[in-house]
């Protein structure tokens, strides 16, 4: 009965049909209003991503919006700002959705950097409106026609390779703005070139974006600004989070698998915000003999719940764990979201799950 069910679960399931890149630029340079969608608590990749891809549709003589489930970290938003121009005192771009928006206005929505409909927090109930979803994420749930590139470093990637069909084709020209977004998007989500998802294509993309963005004479930042925008500034508030989760460090698999745990309470009595915690899950990666590092952060909106990140030193797949828990992302960085009755609990699910993916690695 149970293979029954699964069989009857297989074949309802949706099957979303893939597109080529040629494809995906058509569409793009025919969009005359679109939505883009970003995931939850969006990073450098998704915001890049998102915002580069509406200059391109702009270049092309359309309009976009971006809109995200949350607010932008405040360390990203100046990503969002019209241009990239130093000691720029923008109004904060409103990526909120009312949903009373009128979709009928827009002739494509696309989702972007978005692994599953998890991912898209509220704005899942757009899935049956999205048109595309771009992604580059090798675990995940295909939620809308797609182009999904696993070997791609980032989506800013992806939207790099957008840009490039485009200006081959004379459709648009050289997109300063937009080129110093999909380099921040790469910079992001390589760690600075740091991370294995690094390959000989992403130097090849990075070096022509250095090229345009550096000789662009347009009085915008260049690639030194942007970096020291996403790496070079440190608020108060995210050395607090730092200090906090050093102090909270916890170890298992004899020292190989390194985990940090955030409380609402925590963050209520060290006077921090979730935005302010940042990619704490590098803490506990950056141990001398870790090999997984993750981190858990217990959601205001619901106490149960526990969003989870995690991060490989070693070819151990942290993607199929977080699968497991309805999450998805590459093999060395993935995460999720599990629901415990008490924080120790989760965390106890969460160290077991990993800690049994490095025995497995390891071959114990």
């Amino acid at each position: 009965m149970n293979e029954m069910n699964e069989i009857l679960t297989e074949a309802a399931a949706p099957v979303y049909e893939t597109v080529d890149l040629a494809f995906l630029a058509d569409e793009l340079a025919d969009t005359k209003n679109a939505l883009i969608l970003t995931h939850v608590n969006p990073d450098g990749d998704c915001i890049g991503s998102a915002f580069a891809l509406r200059k391109l549709i702009r270049a092309c003589g359309g309009d976009a919006r971006v809109i995200c489930p949350n607010d932008l970290p405040k360390r990203l938003r100046f990503l969002a700002s019209d241009s990239l121009y130093m000691g720029e005192d923008e109004e904060p771009y409103n990526t909120r959705f009312d949903p009373e928006t009128d979709l009928s206005a827009y002739d494509r929505i696309f989702s972007i950097d978005v692994a599953s409909p998890v991912q898209l927090g509220d704005l899942a109930a757009l899935i049956p409106h999205i048109s595309f979803m771009i992604d580059h994420h090798g675990m995940g749930e295909a939620f809308a026609k797609n182009y999904i590139d696993p070997t791609a470093s980032a989506a800013g990637e992806i939207v790099y390779r957008l840009y490039t069909e485009l200006k081959t084709r004379g459709v648009i020209g050289e997109v300063p703005e937009a080129s110093r977004r999909m380099y921040a998007a790469i910079v992001s989500d390589t760690g600075s070139f740091k991370f294995s998802n690094t390959s000989p294509d992403t130097h090849m993309a990075a070096a022509e974006l250095v090229r345009e963005i550096n000789h662009a004479d347009d009085g915008g930042m260049d690639t030194a600004d942007v970096c020291r925008s996403l790496f070079g500034q440190r608020t108060l508030k995210e050395l607090t989070a730092q200090m906090l989760a050093i102090q909270n460090l916890r170890f298992y698999e004899n020292g190989r698998l390194g985990a940090v745990l955030f409380t609402q309470q925590m963050l209520a009595d060290a006077g921090l915000t979730e935005e302010e915690i940042g990619n704490v899950v590098d803490t506990p990666r950056g141990v001398e003999g870790v090999l997984i590092g993750i981190s858990l952060r217990q959601l205001a909106a619901d106490p149960t719940q526990y969003k989870v990140s995690s991060r490989a030193n070693a070819e151990i797949d942290c993607a199929s764990v977080c699968a497991n828990f309805g999450g998805g992302g590459h093999v060395r960085a993935a995460g999720c979201t599990v629901t415990a009755d008490t924080p120790e609990e989760a965390l106890a699910r969460m160290a077991e799950a990993f800690g049994a993916a490095i025995r497995e690695a390891k071959g114990e």
